[in-house]
């Protein structure tokens, strides 16, 4: 099979969706670099926004004790974001989400990160064995975006808490730069509940 590769990126022909313009750049290379810009044209509006962010939980009780809500992964991405929030004046409610599989380092970066910003942490714990009995019927299925079960779960504490502390704002820490290709047919999107529970009971049936 002859594929023709991008000559920006890494990407060739055997993604579906993927196009190139005379120079042979693919489209998700335009669609990143595009991106890129609006985020850099966005960077005017920071103040604005952390203003509102700020007023707005003054809205809810003129003490309260948080703002907006984060999820820390121990990661780069979530470490970041969560640095920038407190030197801006922000007050994070931040929480993990344990799935059995937190990698000891990701969790001692958490730790030093709350400690050193001395902000607070909630520490989500899953049922497991329900968890791994949905995942076990997602890999049993062979669907391509396995970790939608996660995904799903991450969505729903996130509101669950934002709910119960009366929190507007949900931060989150993301890498346009370096994670902003991905062709829609190689995953699906977390939401679908009504996809999720049908995977899960065709599956353990």
């Amino acid at each position: 099979m002859n594929l023709t590769f991008c000559t920006k990126c890494c990407l060739d022909g055997s993604v579906a969706e993927i196009t190139y313009d005379s120079e042979g750049v693919c489209n998700f290379c335009h669609s990143a670099q595009k991106a890129l810009k609006e985020i850099e044209l966005e960077k005017s509006n920071l103040d604005k926004w952390i203003k509102k962010i700020k007023d707005d939980g003054r809205k809810k009780n003129k003490n309260t004790k948080y703002d907006c809500l984060m999820g820390l992964s121990g990661g780069v991405d979530s470490a970041t974001t969560l640095h920038y929030a407190v030197n801006f004046g922000l007050k994070p409610l931040c929480f993990t989400m344990d799935n059995g599989y937190n990698d000891p380092r990701s969790d001692e970066n958490i730790l030093r990160l709350v400690e050193t910003l001395k902000v607070p942490l909630y520490r989500y714990v899953l049922n497991i064995n329900r968890y791994e009995e949905v995942r076990a019927a997602y890999l049993k299925a062979g669907v391509v975006n396995v970790e939608a079960v996660y995904d799903n779960l991450l969505a729903g504490a996130s509101y669950q808490m934002a709910s119960e502390y009366g929190i507007k704002w949900i931060l989150s820490g993301g890498n346009v730069a370096t994670e902003s290709i991905m062709s829609p047919s190689w995953s699906y999107r977390s939401g679908d509940l009504v996809n999720m529970k049908d995977i899960y009971f065709k599956m353990t049936g």
